[in-house]
């Protein structure tokens, strides 16, 4: 029988950010309302919302599309521990930890992913606790966990590094963490963000030159509800956030925040393993590898090897996996 309980939070302001300039006028508020839209991933499945089938279907997008994710983090090894996961979204990696017999407790900023989660477990018979929580300040007592999992949510806080510091302090002495960044160093940063979007974006200023009077002054509302990348609403929201905050929007400490998971996104931070051995230095283990580099999801390069893609996404891949032991 699925068991629940849910513990709701005020949300919380938060000063500036670490390792990137912060997005300006950004706070927790943004946070939440960009990320509450839908439970991260949604919008990939066709299936009714909140059904088993839809459920089964985001688990087949997920891990065909992330295939990493089985190989990188440990979740069989986590039979009878307490594990936390930071940011459950659509709660498919805690399903994968509650099935192989963890005691799980999922959090999130947003209601929408609670409630996702909440929805995977019932439809899977799954017992877990689920509680909204802001990541830089956790409920939990200190010492509580024995294994912490986060996958894509810390860079999206305000103060990472205030969330990595609760990380270390709800973990029991020799408890471990894997937790998944954007990596600073890859294909996806220098080449495509830096170079292909920001240079899009540059186009569609320098074409609408003749109009910003007039188009700053028309600014609609604050939020398109853009997510990712793809939406044909994306370039009018980088104009509309050039109008906004100036030139200054298209240097790399800003545009980063916004070339990830949507123009709207408040936060985005990038890390090197550099960085990441500085971050956690109070661990006693840290060991980082890096993954997702999905050239074969393109149509002209779809002919190419697996054994390509990974490679590649071993060496320059966009997600920046941290393993810590405490």
């Amino acid at each position: 029988m699925a068991t629940f309980a849910t513990d709701q939070k005020s949300k919380q302001n938060y000063s500036s950010g670490l390792c990137v300039a912060k997005a300006a006028g950004s706070s927790a508020s943004d946070v939440h309302d960009f990320w509450d839209v839908e439970a991260c991933g949604s919008h990939a499945v066709r299936a009714e919302r909140g059904t088993a089938e839809f459920y089964e279907q985001y688990r087949t997008f997920r891990y065909n599309a992330e295939w990493h994710l089985p190989l990188l983090v440990p979740f069989a090894e986590t039979g009878g521990s307490e594990v936390l996961e930071i940011g459950c979204g659509n709660g498919s990696d805690g399903a994968m930890f509650a099935l192989a017999g963890a005691r799980y407790t999922g959090v999130d900023l947003t209601e929408a992913a609670i409630e996702a989660s909440r929805g995977h477990f019932h439809a899977l018979n799954l017992s877990g606790r689920f509680h909204i929580e802001n990541a830089e300040k956790l409920s939990f007592a200190d010492e509580s966990f024995d294994f912490v999992y986060s996958h894509g949510v810390l860079h999206h806080t305000p103060q990472p590094d205030t969330a990595f510091s609760e990380v270390y302090r709800v973990l029991r002495p020799g408890g471990k963490a894997v937790l998944m960044l954007y990596h600073k160093r890859s294909f996806n940063y220098y080449v495509r963000i830096l170079g292909y979007m920001r240079a899009r974006v540059l186009l569609h200023i320098l074409l609408r030159a003749p109009r910003h009077k007039v188009d700053r002054a028309n600014l609609g509302a604050r939020l398109l509800h853009v997510r990712g990348n793809d939406n044909a609403l994306v370039w009018r929201a980088h104009y509309e956030n050039f109008l906004r905050k100036g030139w200054s929007y298209l240097f790399a400490r800003n545009f980063v925040h916004h070339a990830t998971d949507g123009p709207e996104c408040p936060f985005a931070y990038v890390y090197t393993s550099k960085m990441v051995g500085h971050l956690f230095r109070r661990f006693r283990s840290v060991q980082t590898r890096t993954a997702h580099f999905p050239l074969r999801r393109y149509p002209g390069l779809k002919w190419l090897p697996f054994s390509v893609e990974k490679r590649l996404a071993s060496k320059m891949g966009w997600y920046l996996f941290v393993y810590l032991t405490k």
